[in-house]
């Protein structure tokens, strides 16, 4: 294909590795019009490639987003490519469910171990609590049959969590959100989750770099604490990213409600976030613009990094020949935009100035 890029810059397609919708639309209402929009969203924000993301809800819904995910990649459903599914939860810590439903975390079983690993030709990736009873033998299952698990909402002491490392556990999810980090035990203090990951480079993390989830210092605390391949970003974002101030679900129509106002989703309570409502360019823009790195180290952690966590950097992440034609089009003046996304050398997405 040909186009016209005089005065814009090209860069490798940015890789989602954690995001649940967007427009209206959650991947767990598992419709092909959902997987159409939410890709479509998304493309113009300069995503070729993402994991869409379950939430936390019965095995029955989260196998049929896993399921219709699977025939949404074959048809190539929303441009985007599917580089498979992103199970998170429902196994854990009760305190630290997030805009999760709390009414659906539970312990592993059999039954339902065997439905993931039984779909591991699709479930790229599972986000779980090391702590909760029966999890770290799952670790190990998961983990040989090639799935990233990844800990996350989580009670975890630092060490459940090196045990889930040496279990097969090579993921934090989204780093400062729902996880523990230093708490007293009598005079002692116990070091949590976060710390092993800030510690160990064994660990890949994501940020949500919206600046809400984690203010600038956290976010720089991280790039200069963690070894340099080892941070991306990813958006979280849900079904409310596109659309105007209101009251959605997260997950399901039947999920939890979340409140957007002024572009920034809560849960009801207001006692915490519900994801987000960015894309992933704004997140290369924030890395610019606040955090002060280089365009092309910001687009690194949009890009290259996750594509080696999710393990496809044969074939994505650079722009190298014999690799997708995965290329984002930005404009950088007056801020960074994105102008044609294309995944695997087709156009998904066009933005005029």
């Amino acid at each position: 294909m040909l186009c016209d890029g005089k005065g814009l810059v090209a860069c490798p397609g940015f890789i989602d590795l954690h995001v649940h919708g967007g427009m209206g639309s959650d991947f767990m209402d598992a419709t092909e019009e959902g997987f159409q929009t939410i890709g479509a969203y998304h493309a113009a924000g300069g995503t070729t490639a993402y994991l869409p993301t379950t939430a936390t809800e019965s095995p029955r819904a989260i196998f049929a987003c896993i399921d219709r995910a699977a025939k949404c990649r074959e048809q190539g459903i929303g441009g985007v490519e599917i580089l498979g599914v992103h199970v998170e939860g429902p196994y854990m810590a009760p305190r630290k469910h997030g805009c999760h439903d709390p009414g659906f975390v539970r312990e592993p079983s059999r039954e339902e171990n065997r439905g993931y690993l039984d779909r591991a030709h699709v479930v790229r990736r599972i986000t779980c609590a090391p702590e909760v009873p029966g999890v770290q033998p799952f670790i190990r299952e998961a983990s040989r049959e090639g799935i990233v698990v990844s800990g996350g909402h989580s009670d975890a002491t630092f060490a459940q969590t090196l045990q889930a490392v040496e279990n097969g556990m090579s993921m934090i999810t989204h780093l400062y959100s729902a996880m523990s980090t230093i708490a007293k035990d009598g005079p002692h203090r116990v070091a949590g989750m976060l710390e092993a990951t800030l510690l160990d480079d064994r660990l890949a993390t994501e940020l949500i770099a919206d600046l809400r989830h984690a203010p600038k210092e956290l976010l720089l605390l991280a790039l200069k604490a963690k070894a340099r391949d080892t941070v991306c970003f990813t958006t979280d974002a849900m079904r409310g990213a596109g659309m105007p101030d209101g009251v959605y679900t997260f997950g399901s129509l039947r999920g939890t409600k979340a409140v957007v106002q002024g572009g920034v989703a809560r849960n009801a309570a207001n006692t915490g976030f519900a994801s987000s409502t960015v894309r992933m360019i704004d997140l290369v823009r924030n890395g610019v613009e606040i955090l002060g790195l280089s365009l092309e180290a910001a687009v690194r952690r949009a890009s290259l990094i996750p594509a080696r966590i999710a393990g496809v950097e044969r074939r994505k992440g650079t722009l190298e020949a014999g690799k997708d034609a995965d290329i984002v089009l930005l404009a950088e003046r007056p801020r960074l935009e994105v102008r044609m996304t294309m995944a695997r050398g087709n156009a998904i997405a066009r933005t005029e100035p």
